[in-house]
């Protein structure tokens, strides 16, 4: 007999991870309906926050994805549509804002996992922030401008695989994954370094019940500018998702990101969340908030995301 698993951890380190977006390992659902264990199936979300940049915002294009029943054997497609609104001083005088819409796809076959995500952003700030993995910001230095200025239009397109290890007999799966930033957005839009940034990272998960702990380290590699040498360094979460019921969740974690440049602090933030299906329709309804516990994070910000899961051949999950 096969084991069953079920209720996703969010991988941070991520995103929503991995320093860099994340993609959910799964783990195995604790106190299953009776009845008989389904064969090979996986709840499958994207994760919810991405500790990827100095201000470790949670990502619009993060945010958890289908959490439907899947085949493992059966290749899916996810679609989401997210937006996030944060903002914060960032050790600074004034108030930067952040406005964030972001659509992202998966393709899941088997273990691996292939996605992409494109934003569109608004920044309004005196600081200089670009957009980072996962339409994530990334603060690079305070206080560049006399007054505000506004930089909005498409962000840079992210790119991911990862790959899911779930030994047979073994409570524990471990997801490895890579990302990569390309410099799509166009120089005028202010929104871009001009440069690609890359992460790898590893996540964990051990359900213990109805309750799945998890633990995700990322590294990152940020391309440099013309003006700013940009540090390479890791982004880490740990906490936990709870079941309610076959169709909900909760999540709650802690995330750090090492700033991007000597001028700003590292990033420290809770993060809490929640994810339904909504009844009678195929789409997922997620929203989550987030609370800055340093200079280097934002404040506050906030955020809603819809999902739906299809299955080619099959139609709406």
């Amino acid at each position: 007999m096969t084991q069953t698993r079920a209720w996703p951890t969010a991988r941070l380190a991520a995103a929503l991870a991995l320093g860099a977006g994340a993609l959910p390992a799964a783990a195995q659902q604790a106190g299953q309906q009776a009845g008989p264990p389904i064969r090979d199936v996986r709840y499958d979300a994207g994760s919810a926050i991405s500790p990827s940049s100095a201000t470790a915002t949670v990502s619009a294009a993060t945010v958890p994805q289908a959490m439907d029943r899947l085949d493992r054997d059966a290749a899916t497609v996810d679609v989401s549509l997210g937006a996030i609104y944060g903002e914060g001083t960032f050790g600074t005088g004034s108030t930067t804002t952040i406005w964030s819409s972001a659509l992202g796809a998966r393709v899941r076959l088997d273990d691996l996992t292939l996605s992409a995500s494109l934003p569109w952003m608004r920044i309004r700030s005196r600081s200089t922030v670009f957009t980072g993995i996962d339409a994530t910001p990334v603060l690079v230095a305070p206080n560049t401008a006399a007054v505000k200025r506004t930089a909005d239009g498409i962000g840079d397109l992210t790119l991911g695989a990862a790959y899911t290890i779930a030994p047979a007999g073994s409570p524990v799966e471990i997801e490895l994954s890579g990302r990569a930033k390309l410099a799509t957005a166009t120089r005028r839009s202010g929104l871009s370094s001009g440069e690609n940034d890359y992460a790898v990272g590893a996540d964990a998960s051990l359900p213990l019940g109805a309750v799945t702990p998890f633990v995700s380290l990322t590294y990152r590699f940020l391309g440099d500018t013309a003006l700013y040498e940009l540090r390479d360094g890791p982004a880490a979460s740990a906490g936990a998702s709870f079941a309610l019921g076959s169709d909900a969740y909760l999540l709650t974690s802690y995330h750090y990101a090492r700033a991007a440049t000597r001028l700003v602090e590292d990033a420290h933030e809770l993060f809490a969340g929640a994810s339904t299906r909504l009844a009678g329709t195929p789409l997922r309804l997620t929203g989550f908030t987030t609370a800055g516990l340093s200079h280097g994070a934002a404040s506050v910000s906030a955020g809603l995301a819809l999902s739906v899961g299809l299955r080619p051949g099959r139609g709406r999950e």
